[in-house]
């Protein structure tokens, strides 16, 4: 056997080898992935997209909490146990268990016009107890105008730390207030573009909405 030929055969083997050695490290990774990193708290979120006179003003949005972490929060702030927040119970919920969600974007993920939105602030917090589950109601200023061309804005709830799954509710996910002056129209996607955690594809959602022609 030449020479020449047997070099080629020990580079094939040497670069065979090392790739194998490259895939077991990634599919090790990737299974210590999805070991170690699962979450802790579940949200099952909804939108409302509310329209005044020029579009799109304000998204609403309300997440139901599972039992665990509930019982969590009604156990540190609901202090007359009576199952109901009172306001002062409210307030000390919104400061120390929601207000920190702001290095967070509050887990929202809202793009118009291909522009990202940083969310400084939120209003309208609230916060029940209802079927021993935990309800948090918060809204978020949009403004956005609508003219005779069609407008897009994708919104979408998740957590890239994973350390909450935040999903979309079965029932109802998406309801539309004061629409009467546009034609609008939403669908839930897989946002291939935003995938977290090597594997996670989230949900948005896709509103387009435009003036009626008159």
């Amino acid at each position: 056997m030449k020479v020449k030929t047997i070099i080629k055969k020990l580079v094939f083997w040497r670069n065979y080898i090392n790739f194998h050695k490259l895939m077991v490290l990634f599919l090790f990774f990737i299974i210590n992935i999805s070991a170690f990193s699962h979450p802790h708290v579940f949200i099952e979120n909804a939108f409302t997209f509310v329209f005044n006179e020029t579009g799109l003003d304000v998204i609403k949005i309300k997440w139901i909490f599972d039992e665990m972490f509930s019982a969590s929060i009604i156990l540190d702030y609901d202090l007359n146990q009576n199952n109901i927040f009172e306001k002062n119970e409210i307030k000390a919920v919104k400061e120390e268990a929601f207000s920190n969600l702001e290095n967070y974007n509050y887990f929202l993920h809202i793009n118009y016009d291909n522009s990202d939105l940083t969310i400084s602030s939120v209003s309208d917090f609230n916060a029940e107890i209802l079927n021993n589950r935990i309800i948090y109601y918060f809204s978020v200023s949009l403004d956005y105008k609508a003219e005779i061309k069609e407008k897009i804005v994708t919104a979408g709830s998740y957590d890239e730390t994973y350390f909450c799954h935040v999903f979309n509710s079965e029932n109802d996910p998406i309801t539309l207030e004061n629409d009467s002056l546009f034609e609008c129209s939403w669908e839930i996607i897989e946002d291939k573009k935003n995938i977290y955690w090597v594997t996670i594809i989230p949900k948005a959602v896709v509103l387009k909405f435009r003036k009626k022609n008159e």
